[in-house]
């Protein structure tokens, strides 16, 4: 072949990667504004110049909260706060520029220890609508939880009383059926029958309390579900993926008829057969990690 045709070629090509520069141009001036002519600068330049404003914004609404809460700022390792830079530069969402602001504000704050090397990867990894679903049910828990402590705390300030109060209550109603049977025979009459019923009553209540507190307890440490039925499927997955929720199974087991057959007089045993149905459960819950996560996210009030 000749060197004209090997030229040819040479310049097919070099016009076609031309045409492929432009084309791509063109598209990223479409995905990115101001467009590169206003900029005078390249592609790369731009996007770098478009992340560097992405950080000072942030950085600037975290120095802002720093002082207004007269915060004292302590330095934070480069291992923890490059990546932050990293990842915060891509953030153009104001709603979640701010939760980036308050992240590094309590990352400095050298009243806290929040020194999690992956909070950052996280909060990049999040849409709006993900991050204030999890905010939400954390503030839900959050009044559920002081809810139960403050009624827990009033049962066990009030219980010597009310234990008091029942057990006056139970010797009362003791008498009064006494006194309706001097000769210690059972009454049939229809105030006797409602003293009896009221002495379960009260018994009842009198047991329960033994059980109170530790229900009260168990339901303060129960999980808070997520609600499914106002977010999209792939969004729970992707809050699954990052550890910030999982699913938990909840098993439930029922009895709904028992049948004794009756055996004829030689029979040595009788057999009992039980129906039970088994119903399994799932619900998504709020894990630990992401109580920690959304409260670092969150500015804390001096």
């Amino acid at each position: 072949m000749s060197d004209d045709s090997n030229q040819r070629k040479i310049d097919v090509t070099s016009k076609a990667l031309e045409k492929g520069i432009d084309v791509a141009k063109d598209f990223i001036d479409r995905l990115v504004l101001p467009p590169a002519e206003e900029l005078g600068l390249l592609i790369k330049d731009q996007i770098s110049l478009w992340r560097f404003n992405n950080q000072i914004r942030i950085l600037n609404k975290a120095k802002a909260v720093c002082e207004k809460n007269k915060i004292s700022v302590r330095a934070i390792p480069p291992k923890l706060l490059c990546p932050y830079l990293e990842h915060a530069s891509l953030e153009d969402d104001e709603e979640l520029q701010d939760k980036w602001a308050i992240l590094l504000v309590n990352m400095v704050d050298s009243q806290q220890n929040i020194q999690n090397h992956v909070f950052p990867y996280i909060l990049s990894q999040l849409s709006r609508d993900e991050f204030n679903l999890l905010e939400s049910v954390l503030i839900e828990k959050e009044r559920r939880v002081s809810e139960l402590e403050g009624e827990l705390s009033d049962f066990l300030k009030n219980r010597s009383a009310i234990e008091a109060r029942l057990n006056a209550e139970a010797d009362e109603i003791s008498k009064k059926l006494q006194n309706l049977s001097p000769d210690g025979k059972r009454v049939y009459s229809a105030e006797a029958m409602k003293l009896r019923s009221l002495a379960r009553s009260t018994e009842r209540e009198i047991h329960s309390l033994e059980y109170k507190e530790l229900v009260l307890k168990r339901q303060i440490a129960a999980p808070e579900s997520i609600p499914e039925k106002n977010i999209k499927e792939f969004e729970i997955a992707n809050i699954i993926r990052l550890g910030l929720a999982k699913v938990v199974y909840i098993a439930s087991a029922g009895t709904h008829s028992i049948d004794v057959p009756i055996g004829d007089r030689d029979s040595s045993y009788t057999s009992v057969d039980f129906d039970i149905e088994i119903d399994t459960d799932t619900s998504t819950i709020l894990t630990e990690l992401g109580e920690l996560f959304i409260d670092a996210c969150r500015e804390k009030n001096p």
